[in-house]
């Protein structure tokens, strides 16, 4: 198969080791989630200890991703993304050295989860505004799908990997094939061609008031308000129900370990079925504006939420499942296509982070509404209840948009 023509973002060099790069990057941060939460059970025998470092992983992109979306529009992207790749590589560095000295204690590793957390929320931040740089606009669409080929099979491979390093070797060697992991995207983007920004000059001002210019741009933006407000709407009514699997897999089916594995895997295959669907779309295919097919996997994705809320029956949750993490990646990169599309450099950094903030913040928001009405009201009730406000929210949202256009 020739990789130019079924993927044509591979006929740039650059974004070749880009995904190069970020292959490895990727597997690496998925490789650390288990080694992080992993060494915080092994430390205290505490789940809470476990849910806080999560937490510490997390939370960043919440509270810091706006800050690092007004640095961003205002440095050298490359460079940047070259120091916040190799600051998360120095922290696992330093990790392994703790742990092979035996100076690894819980209140240390939450410092380290802490670290990796503020500068992976501003390695998603670049990420996101250093693709439209190394790519022709007309294969934005594709790079964007490449790159979730890429996060999904990391999704798939990395915990995976993990483990198997973790059976067959020693802790102290998967913390290192860790680092190496890492170290191999800001090796990468060494060798990266960047382009110039097409963005007019500014007068600077400070960071909360350069936020709230992109704020206010995404908001006159009548696409760029439609997109982040499905985002919104899919991320509080549907994203929350993968954060919750755990409680789903132990708590309705009584599947234990192996069972939320199972869950884990069927989302991910999904994703990354999704991810290959859109990747290979020939560019002719990228329009302007939010495509039918967005609508469609949002309403598709809220009413799979129902199927897995009703479902007593294994295999039809697992379809139900696979079909949410189908939709979700489905809604998740054509909306992130549409709204790079309107951007130029002047605000992409600015308004990216809202977009993340959005996904992310959200989704963590949900879940945590879902697990606490899951306690008073039933996981399947709570389910069922989120996706029918979302549908409902989904239509007024749609039709209140379409009117003022």
């Amino acid at each position: 198969m020739n990789l130019s023509i079924s993927f044509p973002s591979f006929q740039s060099k650059e974004f070749q080791k880009y995904t190069a790069g970020n292959f490895f990057a990727m597997n690496g941060l998925w490789i650390n989630r288990v080694i992080i939460g992993w060494l915080g059970w092994e430390l205290t025998n505490l789940a809470s200890w476990v849910g806080f470092l999560s937490f510490l992983l997390f939370a960043p992109t919440i509270f810091a991703g706006p800050i690092f979306g007004v640095i961003v529009d205002r440095v050298d992207i490359k460079k940047f993304a070259i120091y916040t790749q190799s600051i998360i590589s120095a922290t696992v560095l330093f990790l392994w050295v703790l742990y092979f000295f035996n100076l690894l204690n819980i209140i240390n590793l939450c410092m380290i989860a802490l670290v990796i957390g503020i500068f992976t929320s501003a390695d998603r931040i670049t990420r996101h505004t250093l693709v439209p740089r190394i790519i022709d606009k007309k294969n934005l669409v594709n790079a964007l799908a490449v790159h979730g080929i890429n996060f999904n099979t990391a999704r798939l491979l990395g915990p995976a990997l993990a483990g198997l390093l973790i059976q067959l070797t020693t802790f102290s060697f998967t913390i290192f094939i860790n680092f190496l992991c890492l170290l191999a995207m800001p090796i990468a983007l060494i060798t990266i061609k960047v382009a110039e920004k097409d963005s007019e000059k500014k007068e600077r001002k400070n960071i909360f008031s350069e936020f709230l210019d992109g704020a206010k741009f995404a908001i006159s933006h009548n696409v760029i308000l439609e997109a982040c407000a499905i985002t919104a709407l899919f991320s509080l009514f549907a994203r929350g129900a993968i954060e919750i699997l755990p409680a789903i897999a132990g708590g309705v089916f009584n599947a234990g370990p192996e069972g939320l594995g199972q869950m884990m895997a069927t989302a991910g295959a999904g994703a990354l079925v999704a991810a290959i669907f859109i990747a290979m779309r020939r560019s002719k295919d990228q329009e302007r504006g939010i495509p039918f097919r967005v609508y469609f996997s949002s309403f598709l994705g809220l009413l799979a939420v129902i199927i897995l809320g009703i479902s007593s029956n294994w295999y039809l949750a697992l379809i139900a499942i696979f079909i949410m993490g189908f939709c979700m990646t489905i809604n998740g990169i054509d909306l992130q296509a549409v709204v790079q599309l309107e951007l130029n450099d002047t605000y992409r950094g600015r308004v990216m982070s809202l977009w993340i903030l959005l996904v992310i913040g959200l989704a963590a928001i949900s879940s945590i509404l879902m697990g606490a009405f899951g306690d008073i009201l039933g996981i399947e009730n709570t389910l069922i209840s989120f996706s029918i406000l979302g549908i409902i929210s989904l239509i007024t949202l749609l039709l209140s948009l379409k009117k003022n256009y």
